[in-house]
């Protein structure tokens, strides 16, 4: 692990100490990220390539996983399939179930930070803290 994911790993645990906040994290970041791949996704940007087509979601999914390779290969060996089966599944399953998810997934997130934990969550201050979530519920 880089130094730079290091420091956003401990920026991170700052504002997630609560056991329970972690707990709801360890559900809501799996389906934070699959909502947001998901719903990007219906956003075509043009001609296919390869045969496959081009979305935001698909690339979300190639700048995220070059940055993830970036500070961590160890993470992103598991992150970036993880975000493939994403867009796989949000292409599979109806937009409503998508919308369901990302419900959920943002109660549990602001449960978690406005009940246990008491503090906003990291991405208000960092926004690079959005990528570093995976990461960390990867890393517990």
């Amino acid at each position: 692990m880089k130094p730079t994911l290091e420091k956003l790993f401990r920026e991170y645990h700052e504002y997630h100490r609560d056991p329970v906040n972690v707990a709801l994290h360890k559900v809501a970041v799996p389906a934070l990220l699959f909502h947001v791949v998901a719903m990007l996704d219906w956003v075509g940007l043009g001609a296919p390539l390869l045969g496959q087509p081009v979305t935001l979601g698909v690339v979300l999914i190639v700048l995220a996983g070059a940055w993830y390779l970036a500070v961590s290969p160890r993470y992103a060996r598991f992150i970036v399939p993880f975000a493939v089966g994403c867009l796989w599944l949000g292409r599979e399953v109806p937009r409503s179930a998508v919308i369901v998810v990302a419900v959920v997934a943002w109660v549990l997130q602001l449960i978690g930070h406005a009940r246990f934990e008491r503090r906003a969550p990291a991405f208000k201050d960092n926004l690079l803290q959005l990528l570093v979530g995976p990461a960390y519920v990867v890393a517990l």
